[in-house]
């Protein structure tokens, strides 16, 4: 993968997403300027508290939905943002509401919404999905708009672009069709709700209907183009390597995570027993090569790439290199680098993909021979991802990896706790990382975000004692 393209990707999402995101927000607050009837300042802040809410979910959804090869991420996203929106329309609704009927009313809505999330969740088929919903919103915000005030009715539209724009966004395949379909039936909603707005209230109504439903088909159709071109890249290279059809890749792509958990059930490999564990993952190495390839190509392990690149200085070490994703960038942007893991498929992989770009790379897959290499040159930078919770002896492989870092070294890692359903080879640690490190005089390196106590991941950055002007270049 060419993560200069990629970052030249998300500056362009980052652009476009913020454009439309604003012209959204501006177009919501002329409406709200030149709409009739009387508003309480609730009504006004939470109009535009939705008007915000709406042109963030145009801004970010469409990159974190499309550069995925996984078809289940879609549904998934949308039963759990869909009950987030309904628990937000039962609190809005409340506070808006002015009589017992109006309550009633945002009580059947809320209910509505509701079940018709449910099935579609539960009985509606994957293909009739988003056209189920879309109709059920269609009906209910079409039904919110008789005999409704000015406010109401102006957060009604709010909401029918919001629905216009997950509907376009789940929809599988080019999204043009679709948003022409989305764009023509609200339509009929946008104009039934013409009574309360002045005629310039309802253009500005429009055209932030059109930058809904236009700016989410052109985020969609930027994406779902970038994913295609990483998946070809992706495809390309394991075709050549393993001889398998596309339709198998990507087979293996969607089922590999589960084939390790089974095997990994079946064989029980002992914890006590390093060599029997280290014979299970070369056994599996073909695996993990499928699912270390499915997941480089997701939204959140790209930019979780780009951003660990931006850490690399000088001579790096990525232990536990998997398919050599990180190294290879590094590599032809003029890194030393050395790549260390069980001698195995994902190896041979990375070393086709080295040799077929020309790259220099130090492989190793003995602990003996890396220290060697490291042994008076040491590294700059040592990485190591989705490693650590597979080895039992943790504070071992700490001492090991810290031990080859020169000084004012940077050591990135990160160690997800425990076992999971999914993940049953990953180990339970009961290590206390930060002190651990502490008293290896690492300094902890992390920012803000990865030091916030609701993080799933555990991530650490931690730089050796020593002068930084003695880190190599190179």
């Amino acid at each position: 993968m060419n993560y200069q393209d990629q970052e030249r990707f998300f500056q362009g999402s980052r652009i476009w997403g913020g454009s439309l995101a604003l012209a959204f927000v501006l177009l919501g607050v002329a409406t709200r300027r030149t709409t009739g009837g009387r508003w309480s300042t609730a009504q006004t802040l939470i109009y535009l508290m939705v008007d915000v809410a709406v042109a963030t979910l145009i801004y970010y959804t469409p990159d974190y939905l499309h550069l995925s090869v996984a078809p289940e991420r879609k549904p998934r996203w949308e039963t759990k943002i869909r009950w987030r929106i309904i628990g937000a329309v039962f609190l809005l609704g409340m506070l808006l509401a002015s009589s017992n009927g109006g309550r009633v009313f945002v009580l059947l809505a809320v209910a509505w919404l509701g079940a018709a999330n449910w099935l579609a969740a539960k009985k509606v088929p994957s293909r009739y999905r988003s056209t189920f919903l879309w109709s059920s919103d269609l009906a209910l915000l079409f039904a919110s708009l008789i005999r409704a005030g000015s406010a109401s009715a102006a957060i009604a539209l709010l909401l029918l672009a919001a629905a216009a724009h997950m509907a376009i966004v789940r929809r599988e395949g080019p999204p043009l069709r679709w948003a022409i379909v989305a764009f023509s039936t609200g339509l009929i909603v946008l104009f039934f709700a013409a009574a309360p707005f002045s005629r310039t209230a309802l253009l500005t109504s429009l055209a932030a209907f059109f930058v809904a439903t236009a700016g989410t088909t052109w985020l969609v159709h930027r994406a779902q183009a970038q994913n295609e071109r990483n998946v070809a890249a992706a495809m390309a290279e394991l075709i050549e390597f393993t001889g398998y059809t596309a339709d198998h890749i990507r087979h293996l792509w969607a089922t590999s995570n589960q084939q390790l958990a089974a095997n990994w059930e079946q064989a029980q490999p002992s914890e006590e027993d390093p060599a029997q564990m280290a014979e299970w993952y070369r056994q599996n190495s073909e695996l993990y090569l499928f699912a270390i390839s499915a997941y480089n190509l997701e939204y959140k392990r790209i930019r979780s790439n780009m951003k660990v690149l931006r850490l690399a200085r000088g001579a790096t070490l990525d232990y536990g290199a998997g398919n050599g994703e990180i190294l290879l960038e590094l590599a032809r942007r003029g890194h030393r680098v050395a790549y260390y893991d069980v001698d195995g498929v994902t190896m041979r992989f990375a070393r086709h993909r080295a040799e077929r770009q020309g790259l220099s790379i130090d492989f190793f897959h003995s602990k003996d021979a890396l220290a060697a290499a490291a042994n008076g040159r040491g590294f700059d930078t040592i990485f190591s991802f989705d490693v650590l919770e597979h080895l039992p002896d943790l504070p071992g492989e700490l001492n090991f990896l810290s031990s080859m870092l020169r000084p004012g070294g940077i050591f990135v890692f990160d160690v997800p706790a425990g076992s999971t359903r999914a993940h049953p080879m990953h180990l339970n640690h009961d290590l206390n990382v930060l002190s651990f490190m502490g008293k290896k005089g690492l300094a902890d390196q992390r920012g803000l975000m990865l030091r916030l106590p609701l993080r799933k991941e555990e991530k650490f950055v931690f730089r050796a004692a020593g002068d930084l002007s003695t880190r190599s270049a190179g």
